[in-house]
């Protein structure tokens, strides 16, 4: 092969490795079968309790790609969030004033939280995409465990020989000796052909030296079943609102 033939041919070779190194990671795999649910509708229950004491959350959830949210919070306070594909509401009942933003100029978080499939756990999964994966050997009921050194946290995922999730656990380094939080996934419902979606998530976090427990129930769960359009309607449900663009202002 001629000098420049094999330059050529070199360069070719690592930009297929290149393109490789992370296109089939357990994150990317998990995401590419979430990506198959257009529309959910569910109820959430999420309990949290710590030394201080206990909450509860009651949601009624609707989603829909691209960009259409609607999540009805009746506990502990009533709330009301609306993405309409364009824009982004949040207002709490008996507040003058709400949350009104473009959804173009949400910040990460926001947008991970308007993204993700309700009842997965994909608000974690999309910040280790393009990570690098790391690949360990499988436990017992998990055959499979990856690990991602993702900037401030190293994160394991565990799955069952199926690839579905079945926890997760943080730590401040690869090292592994001090854990941040973890959270395992139960009961699932296959909602679609090998997309599973767990009812049940209980979650462990340590928060300022403050050890707070979560439990994430997910119940009467309908998966790409048409919604409603007028539910994506803000002016349906918000009256007299004075909008403000920072939480700040509230």
């Amino acid at each position: 092969m001629r000098p420049k033939m094999r330059m050529i041919w070199m360069g070719f070779c690592s930009v297929c490795m290149a393109g490789s190194l992370y296109a089939d990671t357990l994150v990317d795999r998990l995401i590419e079968r979430y990506e198959q649910v257009d529309t959910v509708t569910c109820d959430v229950r999420r309990d949290v309790s710590n030394e201080d004491g206990r909450m509860r959350w009651l949601s009624r959830v609707y989603f829909e790609r691209p960009d259409r949210l609607h999540v009805e919070n009746h506990a502990p306070l009533p709330r009301r969030i609306i993405a309409d594909g364009e824009m982004m509401y949040q207002h709490s009942d008996g507040q003058p004033r709400g949350f009104r933003r473009a959804i173009a100029e949400l910040d990460e978080r926001m947008l991970h939280g308007l993204h993700k499939v309700p009842g997965t756990a994909m608000e974690h999964l999309f910040r280790l995409q393009g990570v690098p994966e790391i690949e360990l050997d499988g436990s017992g009921t998990y055959p499979v465990r990856r690990a991602y050194n993702a900037e401030r946290v190293f994160v394991v995922l565990y799955a069952d020989e199926a690839y579905r999730l079945g926890r997760m656990e943080f730590f401040t380094s690869p090292e592994r000796d001090q854990m941040t939080g973890e959270i395992d996934f139960e009961a699932f419902e296959e909602v679609l052909d090998g997309v599973w979606i767990p009812m049940v998530h209980q979650g462990r976090f340590l928060i300022g030296g403050l050890e707070n427990r979560e439990t994430t129930r997910i119940s009467n769960l309908s998966v790409n079943e048409p919604i409603p359009g007028h539910l994506f309607n803000a002016d349906a449900f918000f009256k007299d609102v004075d909008w403000v663009d920072r939480f700040e202002d509230l």
